[in-house]
């Protein structure tokens, strides 16, 4: 009888030490690919984690890496509707982790960048829909204007080379400095300068301060709309 007592608890010792073990792993696995922000990879591993041990931390991050996960690949659809939902449920949760308000800050700043793409695709679809020839009964498509000549072909390839987005600049940005492997830093657009150049401010986020949310200035960037070159601005303009 007490061999059997001594065998349970010794069986018990042991399952408990497997479980911490994989519990601990599979935290470890799931935050390493939030750095890489492959939410999608991070939610599997914070999932398996919550299945060994029910932990308050486990279960924030794996719904916080849930809605980024789900939200990203809405995004990369072109569904922004549904990212946009999938954003604001990670942007108001009530995170207590430091991962976790990452995460939430990173919901914010993906809202933020669905607006300006909203905007970018509104001004595109109303330029397309002014552009569009009117047609005569029999099909044929009639100049907007009879005094008016036709666009030169070279004139026309060369204005759509040189057409390029607040969001395609910041996109440029992004790369230049490899936000994907920094995810403490964040970008924000702030105005065109008398070259007509695309400027933003990247800056390293601060979980401890209000407002802004700024800790320290990474540095300035500018884009040139023409040749879309990514070059340091020393100060704020």
């Amino acid at each position: 009888m007490k061999k059997s007592f001594v065998m349970i608890v010794l069986m018990a010792w042991i399952a408990s030490g497997c479980i911490t073990r994989n519990f601990d792993s599979n935290m470890d696995l799931g935050k390493d690919q939030l750095h890489e922000e492959n939410y999608l990879e991070a939610h599997e591993a914070f999932e398996s984690a919550y299945k060994e041990a029910q932990t308050t931390k486990a279960k924030e991050l794996r719904d916080l890496s849930g809605f980024l996960a789900n939200g990203m690949k809405k995004y990369d659809e072109q569904d922004f509707k549904s990212a946009q939902v999938e954003f604001k449920l990670a942007s108001s949760y009530k995170a207590k982790s430091d991962e976790g308000k990452q995460l939430v800050l990173k919901g914010k700043d993906m809202i933020s960048l669905l607006r300006t793409t909203s905007i970018e695709l509104s001004e595109g679809s109303e330029a397309e829909g002014a552009a569009e020839p009117t047609t005569d009964l029999q099909g044929r498509n009639e100049p907007q204007a009879q005094d008016q000549p036709a666009e030169p072909e070279e004139d026309k390839e060369e204005s759509e080379v040189n057409t390029l987005s607040k969001l395609q600049a910041e996109k440029l940005v992004r790369d230049y400095v490899d936000m994907e492997n920094f995810s403490h830093l964040q970008i924000k657009y702030t105005h065109k300068d008398n070259k007509g150049d695309f400027i933003f401010q990247v800056f390293e986020s601060d979980q401890g301060s209000k407002g802004s949310g700024h800790r320290a200035t990474w540095g300035w960037y500018g884009v040139n709309t023409e040749t879309k070159e990514v070059y340091e601005v020393m100060k704020e303009k």
